[in-house]
């Protein structure tokens, strides 16, 4: 299925010229219902149903997986993975990373992979570079290295033209990654202590909740980013 889905994909872009400079890569879960009992050995198994991470917060049902990677040119599809419902991010991210730059033929563009802080990690980053994979992701702020980022004086980091944020070029055990940490606004500061004081306003009212869910607080906070191609 994956080898036929990323056939067609190919097919499609070279008629619509799309290119596939930038690949967006992630994964997501499907809940489903029923038992999915156990299928006998002599059974092709492709994927497992079972339990695991649920991103639709439904830790009651069984789900499966899927990798999929697009285009940021017209969102197209190019590569297409089923996987088990309780697969690793940290480890099939990586692998669909590697499946997506293989099945791509030779092209004239250079392609950068873009996904989640969920693809990475010391390992991961150390096989990208090995493989000359560039890629753009976010480092997790669980990371050591990102904790003693944020907490460093930024003499030795250079600011962006834009003044968004910094950039400096990190000498990591896994090989060089140019990482950015970005600096909201004062405007989406003010906004978000305008949004910290809503809460204690209706407290003080005395205001019945109407039942409604609300969103979270967008909390606008200095985030790491790795560039994951060598230097």
């Amino acid at each position: 299925m994956t080898t036929l889905f990323a056939g067609l994909a190919w097919q499609a872009r070279q008629r619509f010229g799309i290119k596939a400079e930038y690949l967006h890569v992630d994964t997501t879960s499907f809940s489903v219902s029923g038992e999915y009992a156990s299928c006998e050995e002599d059974d092709p198994v492709p994927i497992a149903i079972t339990y695991g991470y649920s991103r639709d917060h439904r830790q009651d049902l069984k789900q499966w997986m899927l990798a999929l990677a697009t285009t940021h040119d017209a969102d197209v599809p190019v590569f297409l993975r089923p996987l088990d419902g309780n697969s690793s991010d940290k480890e099939h991210l990586s692998a669909a990373v590697k499946a997506v730059m293989k099945q791509l033929p030779e092209a004239q563009e250079q392609q950068i992979v873009v996904f989640d802080s969920g693809g990475y990690s010391e390992a991961n980053m150390k096989s990208y570079n090995e493989a000359k994979i560039r890629c753009i992701t976010r480092v997790p702020e669980t990371s050591l290295a990102a904790k003693t980022a944020l907490e460093q004086e930024y003499e030795q980091w250079y600011p962006l033209s834009d003044g968004s944020g910094v950039a400096h070029t990190m000498d990591l055990p896994q090989g060089k990654e140019r990482w950015i940490i970005v600096r909201p606004p004062a405007r989406l500061l003010a906004q978000r202590s305008r949004w910290r004081k809503r809460p204690r306003k209706r407290k003080r009212s005395g205001r019945k909740s109407s039942g409604i869910s609300r969103c979270a607080p967008f909390r606008a906070k200095r985030m790491p980013k790795a560039h994951g191609n060598r230097q």
